[in-house]
């Protein structure tokens, strides 16, 4: 299975530093975003297509219960890390 190690925060993307401070308040993690920061400007352009659409679609449900939710199913899949 290959693995990506993370980039130190320093490293990272100044636009991309401040999506984790955005996971960080509304999922209480962004570690994950320092592995996509391989690609950034891929990760950049899913950010555009996906912040717009979860703030639009999001309902009564907080990101941080969402999040739960998708773990809870790729568990149940038997995803693997």
């Amino acid at each position: 299975m290959a693995r990506l190690s993370s980039i130190p925060f320093e490293k990272v993307d100044p636009e991309l530093q401040a999506v984790m401070h955005e996971y960080d308040v509304e999922l209480g993690g962004s570690g994950f975003v320092q592995v996509l920061a391989h690609a950034p400007e891929v990760f950049k352009d899913f950010i555009k297509f996906y912040f717009p659409l979860v703030s639009t679609t999001r309902g009564s449900v907080n990101m941080r219960l969402t999040e739960l939710a998708r773990l809870k199913v790729a568990e149940k899949n038997e995803c693997a890390l």
